[in-house]
């Protein structure tokens, strides 16, 4: 469909009148050049045409000249509208830059697992799985029979431990009674000694004078060397007597390893009942009783209930107005509409932007775009306050944080 257009001037006042002719074709007319061209048109024909016909009036009628207090109100009321925007935005920008938030969040709890320290069957399992149990509470038993058996074991080794140590003091109190005749003989060895030789020092000057016979003083001198003889006999006595004396510390040490392995033994059997350490939520629990529990291996996991916090990553431009101990508003997906009043409790130093387990012996090239820098977000810890019903908190769950600044 094709409209036909003459464009031209007329009239002494020179304004341009545009009038609609037939829609069989188009034709214009240039003043400039005094040309005009009747027909289909190409594309800068009608680029022309758009453009004079912005600025036309549309109506073929002489348009009123333009009231000036019209035209200075509208730019005055454009201004202020582009102030007024201005300011807004300002504002808006301020109040995020000050109240840091974060739709990047989810609640956390400490989550560990639970390995018995001994290994054998499950004979109890007086819980479920996503059941709640109270710090102390019992989870499962284990077979305490061989455990039992230990202990009785250990008792008895005990006991003879006891009696042998016991038979040795005995002993010991036998040898010491020795030592004490030993050296009783010991000291009549010496004292007959010495009376001999006080008679023989008090003769041996008398000879010369012939107060005494030599026979006398032979006499004496036999006895002194006879009374000597039995003084070193009874020394030797002494000596052996006590080197037979026995010791207990060998024994008394074998009996501490046995009071120690008693102890183990009753640890292990008290170990055969598995307590919850914390008030906790069970879960990724599949097994049932009689199933073999391993040494330090988890068989399932609990949720520690005492320690409910969120977790939100935010922004590095963000974290200069963020400070431990400033309130945070936090939503969760599990209580719409409600907002908690929590606290930061701390901000992460690091995060890893590589893969976590990158190939051994591989060189580490990091992908990304030089003319597009994101930034890195780290992780904010925010504690929960008391009063968050408990069945509002799962692992995992969404939430959003908004920091409140400090005053």
């Amino acid at each position: 469909m094709v409209g036909v257009y003459r464009i031209g001037r007329h009239r002494s006042d020179d304004r341009p009148r545009y009038h609609h002719q037939s829609w069989v074709g188009l034709e214009f007319e240039t003043p400039r050049a005094g040309l005009s061209r009747t027909g289909g048109i190409g594309f800068p024909d009608c680029l022309v045409f758009l453009f004079s016909t912005m600025n036309a009036n549309p109506t073929g009628l002489e348009e009123p000249p333009p009231d000036p207090k019209k035209s200075t109100a509208g730019l005055m009321a454009g201004l202020a509208i582009i102030a007024l925007a201005s300011v807004a935005g300002f504002c808006a920008w301020t109040w995020i830059d000050h109240h840091p938030q974060s739709d990047d969040a989810v609640v956390t709890a400490p989550v560990f697992g639970i390995a018995p320290r001994v290994s054998g069957p499950i004979v109890s399992l007086p819980i479920s799985n996503n059941a709640r149990v109270a710090k102390g509470e019992v989870l499962f038993e284990i077979d305490p029979e061989p455990y039992e058996l230990a202990v009785q074991a250990a008792n008895a080794n005990l006991a003879a431990a006891d009696g042998e140590l016991e038979n040795l003091r005995g002993l010991i109190a036998s040898q010491n009674d020795h030592v004490a005749v030993a050296s009783a003989a010991l000291r009549k060895a010496e004292t007959a000694e010495a009376e001999a030789r006080e008679t023989y020092n008090r003769l041996l000057p008398l000879l010369a004078k012939k107060y005494v016979t030599p026979e006398k003083l032979d006499t004496a001198k036999r006895l002194l060397e006879s009374t000597s003889a039995g003084v070193d006999a009874a020394r030797a006595e002494v000596s052996a007597a006590r080197s037979a004396i026995q010791s207990t510390a060998a024994l008394e040490a074998r009996r501490t390893a046995m009071a120690v392995t008693l102890e183990q033994a009753k640890l292990a059997l008290s170990d055969c009942t598995v307590r919850s350490p914390v008030d906790a939520l069970i879960a990724g629990m599949e097994l049932a009783e009689g199933a073999f529990a391993r040494t330090a291996i988890d068989i399932f996991k609990v949720i520690d209930t005492e320690d409910w916090a969120v977790t939100a990553n935010f922004r590095e431009s963000q974290l200069r107005n963020i400070r431990p101990g400033q309130k945070a508003i936090v939503q969760l997906m599990t209580a719409p509409g409600r907002q908690f009043v929590g606290k930061v409790e701390s901000i992460g130093w690091g995060v890893t932007p590589l893969p976590e387990d990158p190939f051994a012996g591989l060189p580490i090239v990091r992908r990304e775009m030089d003319w597009v820098r994101l930034a890195q977000k780290f992780p904010v810890k925010i504690s929960l306050p008391v009063d968050v019903p408990p069945d509002l908190l799962r692992v995992g769950s969404t939430a959003t944080v908004s920091i409140q600044p400090e005053r």
